[in-house]
Parts: structure tokens; C-alpha cells; sequence
């Protein structure tokens, strides 16, 4: 994985800027620039947002080297959930009425399970018809 110097230095590369020119664009003398890329130095947060804003990128890749990732501070349980809905969706299911929380409420301990069976029983005709199809 490249290093946060190497990533500096691709960067400014890319740009076509020299080191002096980065530090004056900074607005420091000509030298600190390249001690960034030497790991001499380490840029302070206004600097970050400066080199992040000069080699157009964000904070996340330039300090880590990835893009900042939606998914990745979700909850196990909240990726499972995000799943079924896009799979719903990709089935043609716009709104998943038994996700609704307020619907939930309502039902008896005997109800979800009913809910339950029946879903399990439904999983299981599918898992048949599939397997008697040679799928």
C-alpha cells in the first residue's frame, strides 16, 4: 500500500507542481513541502484540507488512500438489513411494509411466530423448486 509521502509526492506529480511551488502554494517557506514527502514533517489539519483542495481529492484518500466507504460504520445487522432491501428492490418490491417498524408494534409474540413459519416454510418451496429444476 503507498505511504502517505508516496501518495504526496504521486500527487504533486500529477499536478506538475515542483516542491518549492507546493510550499509557496501552502503559504510556507520553500522547504516544508518536501519534508512532507520526506516523513521529516506532518501537515496540520488547515494544511491537509489545502493539499486536499489543491490535488483535488478528498481528506480520506489523502490521509488513508481510500475513499470514504458509506457501508463501512454500519452495524452488522443494519449491512443485513440494507441487503433485503436491495434485494426486495431488485425484485420489484418498492416498499417493504413488514420492515415498518409501526406495523411490527402491533403483532403478538404468537403473530411474528406465525410470520416466521410461514416465511420458513416459503424459503423452503423455493429451495425445492430450485432444487427440482437441477438449479
Amino acid at each position: 500500500m503507498e505511504s502517505f509521502e508516496q501518495r504526496l509526492e504521486n500527487l504533486r506529480d500529477k499536478k506538475g507542481y515542483s516542491k518549492k511551488e507546493m510550499s509557496h502554494k501552502l503559504g510556507f517557506t520553500d522547504n516544508v513541502y518536501g519534508s512532507y514527502e520526506r516523513g521529516e514533517r506532518r501537515p496540520s489539519f488547515e494544511a491537509l484540507i489545502k493539499l486536499a483542495d489543491i490535488f483535488d481529492v478528498s481528506l480520506d484518500f489523502l490521509i488513508r488512500g481510500t475513499e470514504y466507504k458509506e457501508d463501512s460504520n454500519l452495524t452488522q445487522y443494519e449491512k443485513a438489513v440494507k441487503d433485503i432491501t436491495n434485494d426486495l428492490a431488485n425484485k420489484g418490491i418498492k416498499s417493504a411494509y413488514f420492515l415498518q417498524s409501526q406495523k411490527w408494534a402491533i403483532l403478538s409474540e404468537e403473530d411474528v411466530k406465525e410470520l416466521n413459519d410461514h416465511f420458513e416454510w416459503i424459503v423452503e418451496k423455493a429451495r425445492m423448486r430450485k432444487y427440482d429444476s437441477g438449479e
